[in-house]
């Protein structure tokens, strides 16, 4: 049998079409036909029922979907795993973190770390903070970092670094003799993209509005998405400092000071199951050690 006939099954009994099939695996319709029909006469019995033009799944078919799937899959996992081998990767390690932390720090430890262990090999899947718990505890990585101090019995919490939060307002482009536009002056005049870190804004809003009860916010939930509308002089926000200093070095943002409001502070945490692999604790133990050697600023 030709494994090439799986793939065809799988995708026609996905459209449901000769025709759609055929453009999705960018062969000739009849050729699509003739690997149904190959893989029919091996199978011994019809895959399929034909209603006019539609490709329906019969019995036999839906029966045999779920193995044709599983073989699919398992190949491809193959040819995958080959690949890692010949590339030098003996070890896969998944993390999980939020997008805050993959655009920061993330690729900084993950450059140091594969400099010294060649080997390892990541695969790294980017959720919100909300969600990296569930998928830590699911099975789906192998430790993560997150925004949120997250607290399970399965799991060690250890706090990596500070973060002080900043007003960030778009870089001023005003006349040389013009005193620079205060924080007030910028909340009074400008929307707040709120919402784009989990943990502090439900107890920041409060205080902004003490300073100017016609605040205008909006809800924005993405830190680089914010920092774009910022430099579109769009409006402005609160964010972590590790996040804006390279937009403040290509002078799109600045930072403003607001001494009339206590801002607070955001933190970072991995998170380790208690059973982890000796590879996880090997790129924690590196990652503590990184954080050690540079502390956030």
């Amino acid at each position: 049998m030709d494994l090439n006939w799986l793939e065809t099954f799988l995708v026609a009994a996905e459209e449901g079409n000769l025709r759609r099939a055929a453009e999705r695996l960018h062969l000739a319709q009849p050729t699509v036909t003739q690997q149904i029909q190959k893989l029919e006469a091996a199978c011994g019995c019809p895959l399929f029922d034909r209603v006019g033009r539609q490709l329906v799944l019969n019995a036999a078919g839906r029966r045999f979907q779920a193995h044709a799937s599983d073989v699919w899959a398992r190949y491809h996992e193959g040819l995958a795993d080959l690949a890692r081998l010949q590339q030098g990767y003996d070890v896969t390690l998944r993390l999980v973190c939020s997008p805050l932390i993959a655009t920061t720090y993330l690729p900084r430890w993950v450059q140091a770390y594969q400099r010294e262990r060649r080997n390892v090999e990541f695969a790294v899947e980017i959720c919100e903070s909300q969600q990296i718990l569930e998928r830590l505890l699911q099975g789906g990585a192998d430790l993560a970092f997150s925004r949120l101090a997250a607290t399970h019995p399965r799991l060690t919490r250890t706090p990596l670094y500070a973060d002080p939060v900043v007003m960030v307002a778009p870089h001023a482009r005003t006349d040389m003799d013009e005193p620079p536009r205060t924080a007030e002056e910028w909340l009074a005049d400008e929307v707040v993209f709120t919402h784009c870190h989990p943990e502090y804004w439900d107890a920041l809003v409060p205080a902004l509005r003490r300073v100017n009860p016609a605040l205008r916010t909006m809800k924005v939930s993405q830190v680089h998405v914010a920092l774009h509308w910022i430099a579109e002089g769009m409006g402005v926000s609160f964010l972590p400092k590790s996040t804006i200093r390279r937009d403040v070095l290509r002078g799109t943002v600045e930072e403003v000071p607001l001494p009339a409001v206590p801002l607070p502070t955001a933190y970072t945490y991995l998170l380790l199951p208690i059973a982890a692999s000796a590879a996880a604790r090997s790129f924690a133990e590196h990652v503590l050690a990184y954080m050690k050697e540079r502390p956030v600023s």
